[in-house]
């Protein structure tokens, strides 16, 4: 019996080029497997390929060190999800969540997705999570996250069920001058 697993793409982000030492980075993307595989090509020297919260500070940055045509498997996190089925507008904005073991955590950064009413998923897409309540008896074990998002213009009350995840922005950080060109996939072993 072999021990290799077989990898298959959950999700392809294309590639991050930089024809210089300049940072490269994507949209942020909802955190499905926690595992990215990472091809650079022979175009271009290797580099620093991973993931963090933001790019202007690095916040939460996994990267490894990538050499020029070669590839690796970098498990960056964990997935983490819950269904919202609540929602608290205002400066900062407080989800209620039905379940108290999501595993998102304070400094984690969340996407919303699925709100029938639009205007919760353009606002909250990839905001840092403030604060996290704990879940207890006296509220059916509910938990409350407060993300830093601005919907107090939001007049639209929130119906129905979302969800809430955790994402990350791919970054690319060249080796040299001569740039780095990186092909990123969320993948799954087995």
């Amino acid at each position: 019996m072999s021990a290799s697993q077989p990898i298959r793409c959950v999700q392809d982000f294309g590639k991050l080029t930089s024809n210089n030492t300049t940072l490269a980075t994507r949209n942020a993307f909802i955190v499905k497997t926690g595992i990215l595989h990472i091809s650079v090509s022979d175009a271009k020297n290797g580099g620093h390929v991973g993931v963090c919260n933001t790019t202007s500070t690095t916040v939460g940055m996994v990267t490894a060190h990538v050499n020029k045509q070669s590839d690796l498997l970098l498990r960056f996190g964990h997935p983490a999800s819950a269904s919202v089925i609540g929602i608290t507008t205002g400066t900062t904005t407080t989800l209620e969540l039905n379940h108290p073991d999501t595993k998102i955590l304070k400094g984690d950064y969340v996407t919303l997705i699925g709100s029938s009413v639009a205007a919760y998923n353009n606002s909250i897409k990839h905001v840092e999570v403030l604060s996290v309540t704990e879940p207890q008896r006296v509220n059916d074990y509910k938990m409350k996250i407060v993300v830093n998002s601005n919907t107090s213009s939001i007049s639209t009350a929130f119906v129905g069920i979302a969800t809430v995840a955790k994402s990350v922005i791919p970054v690319l950080y060249p080796e040299t001058n001569n740039g780095c060109d990186a092909y990123l996939q969320e993948a799954q072993l087995g």
